[in-house]
């Protein structure tokens, strides 16, 4: 199984380099990259640096390049043209107008769909495949079922899945502004009526494994990690390496549900130890 690891700067790209990852993927500061607004602080000259490291251990280097807007469109484009003459393996985009800009101007390169673009069936996959897309991050509301004539699409499409839904938006990735009244995810928060208390749906952990272990029955061989402190990179790496050795095995589904969320919780209860820690230093 192939893995794909967001980092965030040069120094975890170093610490994490020798480990059993295949892909990496980075923001730069220039173009607007994040859902939430992750700070990247990584300019072209060291994102060179980077490149050159991670070619020399064999292993291939993303560019993310998903919030466009009208300011930073033009510049986005001429900085992809700049990174694709520099040798970067790829870009993950979301924006349409960006996607035709670089069809238009003929840059080529391995442009790999976000999961903010929210792409569920056939006929969209199809649509983006005309704008030069090889593969598809595929979204995080999607169901197996929904996922497998994705994966099994006969257009040339690679799909790529997320180990978990850490940032898991209740609503639509991408197309929900609730955010912007108080600065919180109010969908997360409960809400009232006639004095029951009512939450918006989402995939429980074991529905979101069997998804997991669906998409790769189906096909999908590359599962993804999201950006995030080097800690954080460490917890989720070391749980997608059981959770891929898991799925390697040939191990029937419900056996992998029962240990993939056994795995979960137990670096899930690490993860929160080590954020108690940091909020006491």
């Amino acid at each position: 199984m192939q893995i794909q690891l967001g980092i965030t700067n040069k120094k975890s790209a170093l610490e994490l380099i020798d480990k059993d990852v295949n892909e990496f993927y980075i923001g730069l500061s220039n173009i607007p990259n994040h859902l939430y607004g992750l700070n990247d602080t990584i300019t072209i000259d060291e994102l060179v640096e980077i490149l050159k490291i991670v070619h020399l251990k064999k292993k291939k280097l993303f560019i993310a390049a998903n919030e466009i807007s009208n300011q930073t469109f033009f510049d986005t484009v001429k900085t992809i043209e700049q990174l694709v003459q520099k040798g970067i393996d790829g870009i993950i985009v979301r924006d349409i107008a960006i996607l035709e800009a670089l069809k238009r101007k003929n840059i080529k390169t391995y442009l790999i769909l976000s999961s903010l673009a929210l792409c569920f069936n056939n006929d969209c996959l199809k649509f983006y495949k005309k704008l030069g897309i090889n593969r598809i991050a595929l979204p995080e509301h999607i169901t197996y079922q929904e996922a497998e004539p994705i994966i099994n699409n006969k257009i040339g499409i690679d799909t790529e899945m997320f180990l978990t839904a850490r940032e898991f938006c209740l609503v639509l990735n991408g197309f929900c502004y609730l955010k912007s009244f108080t600065d919180n995810c109010i969908c997360r928060d409960p809400f009232i009526s006639n004095n029951k208390i009512f939450t918006l749906p989402r995939f429980s952990v074991s529905e979101h494994f069997k998804n997991i272990y669906n998409f790769h029955k189906s096909g999908c061989k590359i599962i993804k990690i999201g950006r995030g402190p080097k800690d954080f990179s460490d917890f989720a790496l070391n749980e997608v390496l059981f959770i891929s050795r898991l799925l390697e095995s040939n191990i029937k589904e419900d056996e992998f549900v029962k240990k993939a969320v056994d795995i979960h919780l137990k670096f899930t209860r690490l993860l929160l130890k080590w954020q108690r820690r940091l909020k006491k230093q």
